[in-house]
């Protein structure tokens, strides 16, 4: 079974799947989905909420899935998956080469998250962005909004072995500001083995945030760190960025 509820508040379709999915499912969300557009609405985005990875009782099913994925997949912006099972963690990168709508993989509990992510529309920031201008030997990193597998297999962990790649210790510099919303475990797993990995290369690290609990957490951690760590506000970036830029204390 499949429920469709459309939040309007919104823009999207929330789908929730019961059990195996039946090609009548899918032929009911084709029609009320088809039915929206053609009424002259926004196309609705996408949230599916489910505890375990969707199964589908027979082929047919399966069929109309990927009928209904070839046939609206351009048209619409997001799709936010909400669950905690571990094998949607990779979904995002493998859709990439199929869909062209955009994909989050959110949390069990987290969806509120994933509603707020869905209703934004348009040109969208990237959720991780590679900071310019600094030293060849600094990685700075700005994080914002939901930050998942892919974000780090794709942006922070090859900036950062191309950095120790040049030299024997690299400093860091992440900013995590207030439109950042959390890490998903798949992320978490990634940062766990990048700094498991790497810890006794970074001279220095330097937090800017004004979340509490991100600042805790670093001068929690900081004692395992080799190198010097710092924790900065949201408005002290330009002061983070010259002491990550002065050589470290002998």
């Amino acid at each position: 079974m499949l429920k469709i509820t459309e939040d309007e508040a919104h823009g999207c379709f929330v789908l929730e799947p019961v059990g195996s999915l039946r090609k009548a499912d899918l032929d009911s969300l084709t029609q009320r989905f088809d039915e929206k557009v053609a009424a002259g609405g926004q196309v609705p985005n996408l949230v599916i909420r489910s505890p375990s990875f969707p199964t589908w009782s027979n082929f047919a099913a399966l069929m109309e899935h990927l009928k209904f994925i070839r046939s609206h997949h351009r048209e619409i912006e997001k799709v936010a998956l909400v669950s905690d099972a571990r094998a949607l963690d990779v979904a995002p990168r493998i859709a990439r080469f199929f869909v062209s709508a955009r994909l989050r993989h959110f949390p069990g509990d987290a969806l509120d998250e994933a509603l707020a992510w869905v209703a934004v529309r348009g040109d969208i920031p990237p959720d991780v962005t590679l900071m310019q201008g600094l030293p060849d030997d600094t990685v700075g990193i700005s994080v914002r909004g939901v930050i998942d597998a892919e974000d780090y297999s794709e942006k922070i962990v090859p900036a950062i072995e191309a950095a120790l790649a040049r030299h024997e210790k690299i400093k860091i510099l992440y900013e995590i500001g207030a439109e950042f919303q959390t890490f998903t475990p798949g992320a978490l797993w990634s940062d766990t083995r990048l700094g498991a990995a790497n810890l006794s290369r970074f001279s220095k690290v330097a937090l800017v945030t004004d979340i509490p609990w991100m600042r805790g957490a670093a001068q929690l951690f900081a004692p395992v760190v080799s190198g010097e760590v710092r924790v900065f506000r949201d408005k002290e970036l330009e002061a983070a960025k010259a002491w990550v830029a002065e050589a470290p204390a002998r």
